[in-house]
């Protein structure tokens, strides 16, 4: 039986999923399994995963989304930890072997989380991570209840005893289901937080858009009344956070290619900003200082971390 499961559910994705598995292959920490949950996909992603042979377990369903394809993972492995990677983000070779230490020193956790690398849709690395903005501590369930904590799930290694107690993953949930999942998991236990980047995390709108935009409306108003009816709290500012979280990243990207004099990436990053969100002023006034002279508009572009 192999100490970890490594669960990756892909729908899609056929553009980065390679890169996700070369980098299980490249661990480290060599005592695990794979398991890919094929989630109805029509691109030729199965074709690419069959390549890698034995070396791979795949199963397969209709489309059902992310929650029932990671369960559908988790339910063929055998691991006694399982990691979660999402088919376009990859791990850091130490990934497995820093989480697992995390969780063996400290066995009342549950979970252990690291930080990740942000990357663009090619995989280029932007100067920030995930945390970049938060405490380097791990959450309490108020923590969690009262503002939303970047926690993904390329970036977590849970027990599999922790997550057969609160029923795996949520599959009402097509979206947020890894924040509702996160708020089960804090009830059981406390997590532990490993302050490093072991996870490249891809930011899939920029430059070339690799899957659409949207669709989480719906996700959004179920994961309310989920959050409602278990802990009386309304997670209004959880989910205008995710709304806001692709036009705050790319508004960081166009600052900071203003402050470098890259005004074409600036102006790309400012008009997709825009086309998720026609109705935010800000990002007008972004693209009209991308056509100001070199200095001033580097002068007004101040610290690109404001992005917001």
């Amino acid at each position: 039986m192999p100490r970890v499961s490594v669960i990756v559910p892909v729908f899609n994705a056929a553009k980065t999923i390679a890169q996700a598995i070369a980098s299980v292959r490249a661990q480290t920490f060599a005592d695990f399994e794979i398991i890919v949950a094929d989630d109805g996909s029509t691109d030729g992603s199965l074709e690419i995963l069959r390549r890698f042979g034995a070396g791979i377990k795949i199963v397969e369903q209709n489309n059902r989304g992310p929650s029932a394809a990671r369960n559908l993972a988790v339910t063929n492995s055998s691991g006694e930890f399982l990691g979660f990677l999402d088919a376009d983000d990859w791990w850091q070779p130490q990934f497995l072997a820093k989480m697992l230490a995390a969780l063996e020193r400290a066995p009342e956790c549950v979970m252990a989380y690291c930080d990740l690398q942000l990357v663009d849709s090619l995989g280029a690395p932007f100067q920030t991570s995930l945390m970049a903005v938060r405490e380097n501590r791990a959450p309490s369930l108020q923590d969690m209840l009262e503002t939303l904590w970047p926690i993904m799930p390329s970036g977590v290694v849970i027990r599999r005893s922790a997550l057969e107690a609160v029923g795996g993953y949520p599959e009402e949930l097509r979206a947020f289901e890894d924040v509702y999942l996160w708020m089960l998991l804090r009830e059981q236990g406390p997590f532990a937080y490993v302050n490093e980047k072991l996870a490249m995390w891809r930011f899939a709108h920029f430059p070339a858009p690799l899957k659409a935009s949207g669709g989480q409306e719906a996700a959004g108003r179920i994961f309310r009344q989920m959050v409602m009816a278990r802990y009386h709290v309304d997670p209004l500012r959880h989910v205008r956070a995710r709304e806001r979280a692709p036009r705050s990243i790319l508004g960081y990207i166009g600052l900071d290619a203003l402050r470098r004099g890259d005004r074409i990436t600036a102006r790309n990053a400012f008009m997709r900003a825009i086309s998720l969100d026609p109705y935010r002023a800000r990002n007008y006034l972004r693209l009209a200082r991308t056509m100001l002279p070199g200095a001033m508009a580097r002068a007004l572009s101040g610290k690109a971390g404001r992005a917001a």
